[in-house]
C-alpha cells in the first residue's frame, strides 16, 4: 500500500486485481480479515465494500486473531506483572553489551539457556515464549539486576511475583499451543471452532482443580510451590480463579455457541438437527442424504470436501451451501504466511528488490522438479 489503508482504500486494491485478471464478483464466496475498522468495518470497512459488489459473500472473524484478543484482556494486577517482565526483558535484550555480559552470566551459573528472547506485542506468540524464558531465568536475572542496583532485582526474589509469573508462563503456553492449532493450510471454520470449544472447557476443568488447591495443570507454578515448600496464598488462589472465569467469559464472548450451530448439519449430515433457516428443498435434500445409506458408508471413509463434492450432482443445492461453508478461509493464516515471507526476503540489504517471483517460490506448496531443471544444462568444464 502506497497510499491510505483505509476500508475504500483497501478494496480499490482487490478490486483493481479482480479487473485486472477478470474474475467475476459473483464468484466471490467470502472474506476473512482481522478485526480492525478498516476491515471489519460494517459501513465503510473492506468487508462491506466487498459485500456491496458479492451480496452473498460471507466474512468471518480471523479464528486466531479472536483468540489473541480474548487472551489480551489481563486485569490489572497481571498487566502490572507483564510490564515488569517488558521492561526487565528489554533492558537485557535490547542492549548488546548488556545481552553479553548476561550470556556470560548464564555460561558461568549452568544456566539451561544463555539469552532472553525478544518481545514483540504484535507477535501473538512471542509473550508467552518470552515470559516463560524469563521465568527460566529468574535466578540468573536477579543476580544480574542486583549486581547492576536496577530497581526491579528484589522482584525476582518476591514470592508472590514468581508465583503470579509462574501462572501466566503456565497459562499463556497453554494458550500458545491452541493458538498454533489454529495455524495451518486446509482448516475449516468447523475444525477450528471445535478446538476452541475445546480449550474453553479446559478452562473450566483448570479453574474447578484451582478452586479445589490442585496446580498440576500448571506445571510450573505447581513445581515452584513444591521446591519451595509453600502454599498458594487464599487471595493468590480466589484472584487466580477469577481470572480464569475472565478468561472463559471473553472466549465466550469472540466465539459464542451460536456462530457454528446453524452449520453443524455440515460436519455430520446424518445426526444433526435440521437447522430451521434452509428452505424446503433445501430441507428436503438434507434428508434425502441423512437417509441414504449408501452415502453414510462412504461418509465414513471420505473428508468432509470429499463428501460434499461427490454428492453434488444428486443433491446439488444443499451441497453448494455446504462447500460455501467448508471453502471460506477461517484464518488469516496464509495472508500471515506471506507477511512473514516477505519479511525474510525484503531485508534492508534488499530493499529494491521485486518480490513477485520471489514470493511465488517462497509460499508454493509444490517440489520443484529439480531433475528437469539441471539435466538441459551443461557444468562448466574447469569446476
Amino acid at each position: 500500500m502506497k497510499g491510505g489503508t483505509t476500508g475504500q482504500d483497501l478494496f480499490a486494491v482487490v478490486d483493481d486485481l479482480m479487473v485486472q485478471n477478470q474474475i467475476d464478483w459473483e464468484r466471490w464466496v467470502g472474506v476473512c480479515t482481522d478485526g480492525g475498522r478498516s476491515m471489519a468495518g460494517c459501513y465503510q470497512g473492506l468487508q462491506a465494500c466487498i459485500r456491496s459488489k458479492a451480496p452473498n459473500a460471507l466474512w468471518t472473524h480471523c479464528i486466531i486473531h479472536r483468540e489473541a484478543l480474548a487472551a489480551g484482556n489481563l486485569s490489572e494486577e497481571l498487566h502490572n506483572i507483564l510490564k515488569i517482565f517488558t521492561k526487565v526483558n528489554n533492558f537485557i535484550k535490547t542492549r548488546p553489551m548488556k545481552a553479553r555480559f548476561f550470556d556470560k552470566l548464564c555460561e558461568d551459573m549452568g544456566a539451561e539457556h544463555s539469552c532472553l528472547l525478544f518481545y514483540s506485542s504484535s507477535q501473538w506468540l512471542s509473550l508467552g515464549n518470552s515470559l516463560l524464558r524469563v521465568y527460566e531465568l529468574r535466578n540468573e536475572i536477579f543476580s544480574y539486576l542486583h549486581d547492576d542496583e536496577h530497581c526491579f532485582a528484589d522482584k525476582f526474589i518476591d514470592a508472590d511475583f514468581l508465583i503470579q509469573m509462574a501462572f501466566l508462563s503456565d497459562l499463556f503456553e497453554k494458550l500458545n499451543a491452541l493458538n498454533k492449532s489454529l495455524q495451518g493450510n486446509n482448516t475449516t471454520i468447523l475444525q477450528l471452532s471445535d478446538k476452541v470449544s475445546g480449550f474453553k472447557k479446559k478452562v473450566i476443568v483448570w479453574k474447578g482443580n484451582v478452586s479445589k488447591v490442585d496446580y498440576q495443570c500448571f506445571l510450573s507454578l505447581d513445581t515452584f510451590l513444591q521446591d519451595n515448600e509453600m502454599a498458594l496464598k487464599e487471595e493468590l488462589r480466589t484472584f487466580f480463579v477469577q481470572y480464569l472465569s475472565q478468561l472463559h467469559f471473553y472466549l465466550q464472548k469472540y466465539f459464542p455457541e451460536y456462530e457454528v450451530e446453524p452449520i453443524k448439519w455440515v460436519r455430520d449430515p446424518f445426526y444433526a438437527e435440521i437447522p430451521q433457516l434452509l428452505n424446503n428443498e433445501e430441507t428436503e435434500q438434507l434428508i434425502d442424504i441423512s437417509s441414504d445409506s449408501t452415502l453414510k458408508v462412504q461418509f465414513q471413509s471420505l473428508s468432509l470436501l470429499e463428501f460434499w463434492c461427490q454428492t453434488q450432482d444428486e443433491y446439488p443445492v444443499i451441497s453448494k451451501i455446504a462447500l460455501r461453508v467448508l471453502i471460506q478461509f477461517a484464518t488469516s493464516y496464509l495472508c500471515e504466511v506471506g507477511f512473514s515471507a516477505v519479511a525474510v526476503i525484503k531485508s534492508k540489504y534488499r530493499a529494491k528488490i521485486h518480490l513477485e517471483k520471489e514470493m511465488c517460490v517462497a509460499i508454493s506448496k509444490i517440489t520443484p522438479r529439480f531433475e528437469e531443471l539441471y539435466k538441459h544444462k551443461q557444468a562448466h568444464p574447469s569446476h
